[in-house]
């Protein structure tokens, strides 16, 4: 019923977003409190305005636009090291990091880069999401990780439209004995290291 309203306010992205919910997407922004605290402006699913409203890239291995050949998964004590293609780029190159922490629950990586759908990205660098497909829609399923030490925000852009990581930094969660490194960086990749232990 609201649909054509919709139109009007979030133009062509709207279907995007509603095809979304079609082939079973959550709403990833929050149905109580601050709308953007889970992903900000990192996917239309959450923000359908944001600067980088590609789908994650879990989402888009749901799809198949991404195949399990292009998947680092890691689930068990292990180390791996990994080139991840920008998201936002074809080709046959890994596009995803996954540390396995539970039945329903993963933490990702992927690199994000300033282009095309993205080409309003705020940050640019390896994004990291947590996952619980056991959380509802509206309810945060996909969490975007803060980076304690990203940029500041600047224009139009929130703090978690910043939270990129950089080499040099990680993310460790020690109850779930993980880490994620940023080891190297470029214009299309970035290369990580995972840790499970």
């Amino acid at each position: 019923m609201t649909f054509g309203q919709d139109m009007w306010t979030w133009g062509y992205k709207v279907a995007d977003h509603e095809t979304g919910h079609t082939f079973g997407l959550p709403d990833l922004y929050a149905f109580n409190g601050d709308l953007d605290q889970y992903v900000g402006g990192w996917d239309l699913m959450g923000r359908i305005s944001g600067p980088a409203p590609s789908y994650f890239g879990w989402e888009a291995w749901k799809f198949g636009w991404i195949t399990d050949s292009q998947v680092s998964c890691l689930d068990t004590a292990n180390t791996y090291a990994t080139t991840l293609t920008g998201l936002e780029y074809g080709g046959n190159g890994h596009r995803l990091a996954v540390i396995r922490t539970g039945a329903t629950t993963a933490y990702v990586a992927e690199s994000r880069k300033v282009a095309y759908n993205d080409s309003n990205a705020c940050a640019t660098g390896v994004l990291i999401y947590e996952v619980d497909t056991s959380t509802t829609t509206g309810n945060g399923p996909i969490q975007v990780v803060a980076n304690p030490n990203a940029a500041a925000p600047t224009g139009n852009c929130t703090a978690l439209d910043m939270q990129t990581w950089q080499p040099g930094q990680w993310f460790q969660d020690d109850t779930a004995r993980i880490r994620i490194h940023v080891n190297a960086s470029d214009a299309s990749t970035d290369t990580v290291w995972t840790y499970k232990w």
